[in-house]
């Protein structure tokens, strides 16, 4: 939806300032110019992340404010690309605008009891952009502000989910971020008492409502949660004048003395009485306020304009602009007749007046397709994004871990009576991926052991750990003997994984419970005294051994069982949250960000295959406004500090020294006649909803031109140099064709 045209100007003039602050520029001064290809593109203009210090953007002095717009569009894409980007190891995020959090797998992403979380309720602190001001209504000024609400108790919750914790097969070793229904809340809160249903039409009450303008005309006289209101875009406009609302081009024909205007809308003209509301064309139209005067060309209007743009919600209605029949977000409002302030609380809805909306959609399954990694949750107008940024452990930091029946191991050299007996062979395709800590076992040797494969025997009296050395030699490092039916003695983390930042106490494997009978459970356990202090993520493999070594993985060689395989999310040796998934023919993912590769096929070949990663995986979870700068990615990016130079066409004296961006035609733009880009006002030859990208030579300098035959068709070639990498852009000109600012093509 458009915003108002005044406001846009004001927005524009703003912006420019705002990157126009820097005082330090960089001083690498492109000379000579580059051999003219639009391909080249953001060069010379930005060359390696350096910004030229003789770019200059040139806009006419009487130019309109698309133009304007166009460069500002421009020169923020510049300031963009004048940065230098190097790798960085570990993928941390950073935020500038928002807040980020690293979340554990199977957590919600809010919880204010947890200082792995986000807090449940986030205000202008967490994101600069929320507003924590005052409004003025009915001649009083009240404090309010905006707070976005995660997690409200009962009401549902946004967390990071896998297939394990999850229950959700389909997700196989996606990790996503589920969100069930009223979990995300945004409310507008009074702090102050006021009474909002002694609004009315002429004195409505006005609040910036998820960044737009809301003025609420009405509260119903019989229920406290419903509301009339202007919704639309606000356009002050004199006869004439033409903005394009949803594609479609409205133009304010007149105004008569009484009030009443007539408007065109995409050539379908009606009027308008003085403070009623039509539909044009699909356009509705709500002639807000008129001003008369003799002269036609001296008459004006305020129009709120919009698909909706006066309209009544109660609660629970779909949300300015959501499908009515399937809405995203819904109105909640309530206590609309009551004289208080909104009392806030993080695990109830607010008391007091109420005015927010919430989610109305439930993402808890595959086929609902929940956001992944790089996927956003937007509220409306993307005023908050709620983003589930990366991954803190990157895709190729993984070791794999096989757990395998061999049925002939030869343990003849470090026990010469073992020459071809059935073990579980334990391997990693990392060098001393494994350690055998022998302060676990009834030891052989004098230091832990360290090495990528490991053999376990067993003769029903003892269990045999051996391993291959670094002379590639097979080993005993002792027994675990058969008296561990408390985990905390023997067999108890008897081998550690050893894999970047997983180390130690990290994962280990536990063989406890003892061996004397038909089964072995052999049990990896991650463990982190943060956020896994109870062990509850274990998987465990389900033997069956006797007095000749192990049989079998299962109860059966060569088979796959459901019962061989088994992930707990509860304590360890206890039957808490135990999942059978030795039939599972997917692969999936733990809390700890192991993967289990498809258990039914590796169970077959009585075989568990597992891939580790080098640290315990969580979520980069990001909350952020549109405008904030988020770096992630193990990328670290230093952005220049820089003065972008903007003129207008009068003031150049000297074109010859600057690299040149001249947006607007040379009807518009005086300087664009003086170069050599070959076109005049008087002889444009392009047609409405054509304009052109220019390249030429302007002595050792290049100019560009971006212009075209209305100031939405400039506007809308400038988007493309602002965005050129969504385009292809070659040779010395290029042809922008389109109705609106996302219809483009280019020729």
């Amino acid at each position: 939806m458009q915003e108002n045209f005044g406001l846009r100007i004001k927005r524009a003039v703003k912006k420019v300032a705002a990157i126009s602050t820097g005082v330090a520029m960089m001083g690498a001064t492109m000379t000579g110019a580059l051999a003219l290809d639009l391909a080249e593109y953001p060069a010379p203009f930005v060359t390696d992340g350096t910004y030229s210090s003789s770019n200059a953007l040139i806009v006419g002095a009487g130019a309109a404010a698309s133009d304007t717009l166009g460069m500002v569009d421009i020169a923020s894409n510049l300031q963009f690309e004048s940065k230098v980007c190097t790798a960085t190891s570990g993928s941390s995020v950073s935020v500038v605008g928002g807040k980020t959090e690293e979340i554990p797998l199977g957590l919600y992403i809010a919880d204010n009891g947890d200082s792995r979380n986000f807090d449940q309720e986030l205000t202008d602190s967490d994101l600069p952009h929320l507003l924590d001001t005052t409004v003025t209504f009915q001649s009083s000024e009240y404090d309010v502000k905006e707070v976005l609400k995660l997690d409200e108790g009962a009401a549902g919750n946004v967390s990071i989910m896998t297939s394990l914790t999850s229950s959700e097969d389909d997700y196989e070793t996606d990790i996503v971020m589920e969100v069930e229904k009223d979990s995300i809340k945004y409310y507008y809160v009074f702090d102050e008492a006021i009474q909002p249903n002694k609004t009315t039409s002429s004195d409505p009450l006005e609040i910036k409502f998820l960044g737009q303008t809301i003025k609420i005309t009405d509260v119903d006289d019989t229920t406290a949660n419903k509301i009339t209101a202007r919704v639309g875009a606000e356009f002050f406009m004199n006869v004439g004048d033409t903005v394009t609302v949803s594609g479609k081009k409205i133009t304010l024909e007149n105004v008569g003395s009484g009030g009443a205007i007539v408007v065109n809308v995409d050539g379908v003209s009606e009027t308008i009485p003085s403070s009623n509301t039509e539909t044009i064309n699909g356009i509705e139209i709500n002639n807000d306020e008129t001003f008369y005067e003799d002269n036609k060309e001296q008459r004006s209007a305020t129009l709120v304009i919009g698909k909706d743009a006066v309209e009544s919600y109660a609660d629970g209605d779909a949300y300015v602009g959501e499908d009515d029949n399937d809405p995203d977000w819904v109105w909640n409002l309530a206590n609309l007749h009551t004289t208080t302030s909104t009392t806030t609380t993080a695990d109830a809805e607010y008391t007091g007046p109420v005015i927010g909306i919430e989610n109305d959609f439930v993402w808890n399954d595959d086929s609902d397709n929940p956001p992944g990694v790089g996927e956003c949750i937007d509220l409306p107008n993307n005023y908050i994004s709620i983003c589930f940024d990366s991954l803190t452990v990157a895709d190729e930091d993984y070791m794999t871990l096989t757990i395998e029946r061999e049925a002939s191991t030869d343990l003849s050299e470090a026990f010469a009576l073992n020459t071809s007996v059935p073990a579980i062979a334990i391997s990693v395709n990392e060098n001393e991926g494994l350690v055998v800590d022998i302060s676990q076992i009834t030891a052989n040797i004098t230091n832990d052991a360290k090495t990528d494969k490991i053999w376990l025997y067993n003769d029903n009296a003892s269990m045999g750990v051996y391993y291959e050395d670094t002379n590639g030699k097979t080993q005993l490092a002792g027994y675990v003997e058969n008296n561990s039916a408390d985990a905390a003695t023997n067999g108890a983390g008897f081998i550690d994984i050893n894999f970047g930042s997983t180390k130690d106490t990290d994962i280990q494997f536990d063989l406890v419970g003892g061996f004397d009978g038909d089964k072995l459970n052999l049990t990896l356990i991650p463990f982190d005294s943060t956020d896994l202090p109870s062990q509850q993520d274990n998987i465990t493999t389900v033997w069956t051994s006797g007095a000749a070594g192990i049989t079998a993985l299962g109860a059966t060689v060569s088979t796959e069982e459901a019962s061989e395989l088994v992930y707990m999310e509860g304590a360890f040796m206890t039957s808490s949250g135990e999942i059978n998934i030795g039939t599972k023919d997917e692969d999936h993912r733990t809390k700890y960000g192991i993967i289990i590769r498809d258990p039914k096929s590796n169970g077959a070949s009585d075989q568990v295959v597992l891939e580790i990663p080098g640290d315990q995986v969580m979520a980069n979870v990001v909350i952020k406004g549109s405008a904030a700068s988020v770096a992630s990615g193990g990328e670290s990016c230093t952005v220049a500090d820089v003065s972008p130079v903007t003129m207008t066409d009068d003031e150049v004296t000297d074109a010859t020294k600057y690299n040149l961006i001249l947006v607007g035609g040379p009807c518009a733009n005086t300087l664009v006649e003086k170069l050599g880009f070959g076109v005049t006002c008087e002889g444009w030859d392009l047609k409405e909803g054509e304009a052109m990208i220019k390249l030429v030579d302007n002595g050792d300098k290049v100019a560009m031109l971006v212009a075209g035959t209305e100031a939405l068709d400039t506007r809308r070639a400038a988007k493309v140099v602002a965005n050129y990498k969504d385009y292809t852009l070659s040779g010395t000109e290029q042809l922008v064709r389109g109705t609106t600012l996302t219809d483009i093509t280019v020729e």
